[in-house]
């Protein structure tokens, strides 16, 4: 091992310090003006990588700062909690590129992640430095955005920041990640009506007012729970009459607005087998009378074959979201189902019931029925069963109705003792002598 240089921190030279070792130098002979040193010093480490780094220190005490940080820098090193503050000089834009690039996700949740960086993080911190992001900035930033664009969207550019600065403290470029502690607000929650599913009787009146092109379509999610991108996505080579199931294998994406076939659903456990209901193979069967597909099987990476698809748009091409959407929308109102509701946050209009909403109808269907949740959570095609209680399945719309006809059919029961003295209570023990009355109070005794 090297020996320890003996110079180190060493004092830069400067003809303004009035130092004995500066006068010396610059001004042989004069007298020393001032006993201090007013010139700079500078301390010399080596970084976790062996690379020689420096960092100079000036004004009053510059000897006394250099000698501390490099007995502090000496032992992070030597523990491995050196931060080099110097790699977090560059810009959040910069590391966003370097980080982006180092993640493995897919092209939609990519795509979905520059809209993110884009609109909302960019815009605010792109030109900052790492080093200099606070916590209180951060503060700021979510209390204003949310008053422009909602708790649910702050959410999404919080994770999105939280990440990027949590791998910048794992890349040792900043000491801590300003993001830790920020209280993000909760999205006022919304009244029990607004989060029901519709119910299959509004379902069919809304269908009434969809094209019949796509009467066996919504008849098919009403009775699988597919996702969008399943149902629109799912191949004739897929669909097996005899034994009554489909196999969910690949669906349809959107990257940059242009549908895309992808291997896998939305997650793993979303490659499944789902049962078909008389209702739904008898749905299906009109339909593809109708409208005959090629059930030949190709690989997604061959392209879309729109030919290969079960539901189609009338045209015969790959049916969009969008499209869809209005034709739901427009339903929905005519059939006197739909309901607007502004959003006290944002002021903005959202419409229920959504496309999506017939999924959730589907799995409250089978908690009704008793399907367990084990079970559900396979058809649904969900990793996690307890998601399948907390967001999909829902309190019946009749359960005020059920709880006060039990409250009043079953009525009140008092229980009381009965002695010498007096009706028992709970400053009086029971009468040896004494009796146990039973009295069951109805709605109508009740004033």
């Amino acid at each position: 091992m090297p020996a320890k240089a003996r110079n180190n921190p060493r004092q830069i030279r400067i003809k303004s310090c009035g130092c004995k070792a500066c006068t010396e130098k610059f001004r042989p002979g004069d007298k020393p003006t001032r006993k201090d040193c007013t010139g700079s010093w500078q301390a010399r480490y080596r970084d976790p990588s062996g690379k020689q780094r420096a960092k100079t220190f000036t004004g009053q005490g510059a000897k006394r700062k250099a000698e501390a940080f490099l007995d502090r820098t000496r032992d992070q090193v030597r523990t491995g909690s050196f931060v080099d503050l110097d790699r977090g000089q560059i810009t959040v834009d910069e590391w966003h590129a370097k980080w982006q690039a180092a993640q493995r996700i897919g092209e939609n949740t990519r795509e979905t992640a520059a809209s993110v960086w884009t609109n909302h993080v960019q815009p605010q911190f792109g030109s900052w430095r790492l080093t200099s992001i606070g916590n209180l900035d951060v503060e700021e930033w979510v209390v204003g955005r949310v008053a422009v664009v909602g708790v649910a969207t702050v959410e999404k550019a919080f994770k999105m920041l939280d990440r990027l600065l949590t791998a910048a403290v794992r890349d040792r470029r900043i000491t801590h990640n300003p993001c830790e502690g920020v209280k993000l607000p909760k999205a006022q929650a919304k009244h029990p009506d607004d989060l029901m599913p519709p119910t299959y009787d509004q379902l069919a009146q809304i269908r009434a007012h969809v094209p019949d092109h796509f009467h066996p379509m919504l008849i098919f999610a009403e009775e699988t729970g597919l996702r969008w991108g399943e149902l629109v996505g799912l191949r004739r080579c897929f669909v097996d009459f005899e034994a009554g199931s489909i196999q969910i294998r690949e669906t349809i994406i959107q990257v940059h607005g242009n549908p895309k076939r992808k291997a896998y659903p939305k997650s793993a456990a979303g490659c499944r087998t789902v049962p078909m209901s008389a209702r739904a193979a008898h749905a299906l069967k009109g339909h593809l009378d109708k409208h005959p597909v090629e059930s030949s099987r190709t690989a997604p990476s061959s392209g879309m074959h729109a030919e290969e698809l079960v539901f189609r748009g009338r045209r015969g091409g790959v049916l969009g979201r969008s499209n869809f959407w209005r034709l739901w929308t427009s339903a929905s109102e005519a059939a006197g189902v739909a309901r607007q509701v502004e959003n006290p946050v944002t002021r903005r209009v959202e419409r229920w019931p959504h496309v999506h909403d017939v999924r959730h109808a589907f799995a409250s269907r089978l908690h009704a029925l008793g399907v367990s949740e084990a079970d559900a959570q396979k058809i649904l095609g969900h990793e996690r069963g307890a998601k399948i209680t907390w967001l999909y399945t829902h309190a019946s719309a009749g359960s005020v109705d059920s709880v006060r006809t039990a409250l009043d059919q079953g009525g009140l029961r008092i229980v009381s003792w009965r002695n010498p003295l007096g009706v028992h209570n709970a400053s009086t023990p029971p009468h040896p002598m004494g009796s146990l009355h039973i009295r069951t109070l109805r709605g109508s005794d009740v004033g």
